[in-house]
């Protein structure tokens, strides 16, 4: 739908959970790369937190909300 109207930086907002996972991913690689050091426990984000001492549950539920939050805000967009 997106891309039909012509609109495809509305799927960044919509999928904001996968785009920050696959950003933690990079920025983690390119600055163990160039530092040794990592800036995350582990990547992707979710395991970050999981490995902080979240549970999986809220994991889930955090993730969640902030997606049902962007997703309401790409809907008042359109």
């Amino acid at each position: 739908m997106a891309l039909y109207m012509k609109m495809p930086l509305i799927l960044i907002i919509v999928a904001i959970i996968p785009v920050l996972e696959t950003i933690s991913v990079i920025l983690q690689v390119l600055y163990f790369k160039k530092t040794g050091n990592r800036i995350f426990k582990m990547t992707p984000l979710h395991h970050h937190y999981e490995l902080s001492g979240w549970k999986e549950g809220k994991i889930v539920s955090v993730f969640s909300v902030i997606t049902l939050i962007f997703c309401t805000i790409a809907i008042f967009l359109v």
